[in-house]
């Protein structure tokens, strides 16, 4: 897909993207409900990677289930931007092999308390788009200028 200013993001583009992030939000159900929940991650390979409490809802949540993970930037002023979307499977992290190469990713959690439960995300779609730069019609440019 591409017009002048969106257009689809390859897979490496994604992967790229989603490895100079640290900062993504997670999209779970909760009591039947959406929920969306800003995390700290980092990728193991194409899967991403978060942590949290083990008795946390979030860790209840994402064990064995199917969810959205997004990142994405964006410049408002420049009308530009990018966002990555993943949709897979959630699972905690529990042989030991993978939990101390989890260790070894330098994942740090903004959030201070103990965040020993991994979880891991892997992705069965990866998609993306970017916004670029466009002109602004005279309408919008003195409108903006009034602001």
């Amino acid at each position: 897909m591409k017009s002048d200013s969106l257009s689809a993001l390859t897979h490496a583009e994604c992967l790229e993207l989603l490895r100079l992030s640290t900062v993504g939000r997670i999209v779970f159900t909760k009591d039947a409900l959406p929920a969306i929940m800003p995390v700290n991650y980092a990728l193991d390979g194409d899967a991403i990677v978060f942590r949290t409490s083990a008795n946390s809802r979030l860790a209840a949540a994402t064990d064995g289930t199917v969810v959205a993970f997004e990142v994405d930037e964006i410049d408002e002023f420049r009308r530009t931007g990018w966002s990555v979307v993943v949709v897979g499977v959630a699972d905690a992290v529990r042989d030991v092999g993978s939990l101390v190469r989890m260790q070894q990713l330098n994942l740090v959690s903004w959030v201070p308390g103990v965040r020993a439960h991994y979880v891991r995300i892997v992705p069965a779609q990866t998609t993306g788009r970017r916004l670029h730069l466009q002109a602004l019609t005279q309408a919008e440019s003195a409108a903006s200028q009034a602001v």
